[in-house]
């Protein structure tokens, strides 16, 4: 098993093997982060593909769920702040030897949704 274990269809999220406990909105939130590690998503984009697109509000919202979870995940590095754009998820510095995992978990994950 990876270091970061997402299945979009029970919906569970194991990190290095322990379970983690996510909302709704975390867990969704941290699905689309990893559908495509790496890449920037805008904090619109994010809204409108997690959320809702009508969602009507500040996108200040994302930022309480992206805090809440790094501090879940034990590392902020997980999801990188990209200044003006959005969010990205980054695997860690020091779990970049487990970086082939990831992408493995990842690929497992695209699987299930299709």
């Amino acid at each position: 098993m990876g270091p970061l274990v997402i299945d979009r269809r029970t919906r569970p999220v194991h990190l290095q093997e322990a379970p983690i406990a996510l909302a709704p909105e975390e867990f969704d939130l941290l699905a689309h982060l990893a559908l495509d590690p790496g890449a920037v998503c805008s904090r619109q984009q994010i809204v409108d593909q997690v959320w809702d697109p009508h969602f009507f509000g500040p996108t200040k919202t994302l930022d309480v769920h992206v805090a809440a979870l790094r501090r879940k995940l034990g590392d902020p590095a997980w999801i990188e702040t990209v200044r003006r754009v959005g969010f990205r998820l980054h695997v860690p510095r020091r779990l970049e030897a487990a970086r082939p995992c990831v992408r493995a978990c990842v690929r497992a994950c695209r699987e299930i949704l299709t």
